[in-house]
């Protein structure tokens, strides 16, 4: 069941670091540190630079909680921690 709470919601970017990248694994990090904070992690953008053909994602991370609001200072520590996760456990180079 939705919550009918408003939601919060945050994008992360970054470049990718090789093919062995899979979306499931930011998808697994993600939900495993926000936990049922997180209704919805979506894949928004995904941009190939022309020059050097890094490939960067954009991901839209939509925090609800199903009993009260949310604030935007509890969401960002959670959202900082899956920054830092991503850069740490898949070698993701961060463009926030």
């Amino acid at each position: 069941p939705l919550s009918r709470y408003p939601p919060l919601i945050n994008d992360i970017s970054f470049w990718l670091p090789s093919e062995t990248y899979s979306k499931n694994d930011f998808y697994d990090l993600a939900r495993t540190i926000g936990g049922d904070l997180i209704e919805k992690v979506v894949l928004v953008d995904e941009f190939t630079h022309p020059k050097t053909k890094k490939v960067s994602h954009c991901y839209r991370i939509i925090y609800r909680h199903p009993e009260r609001t949310l604030t935007q200072d509890e969401v960002h520590r959670i959202h900082q921690a899956i920054e830092e996760s991503a850069v740490r456990e898949l070698g993701v180079e961060g463009r926030f």
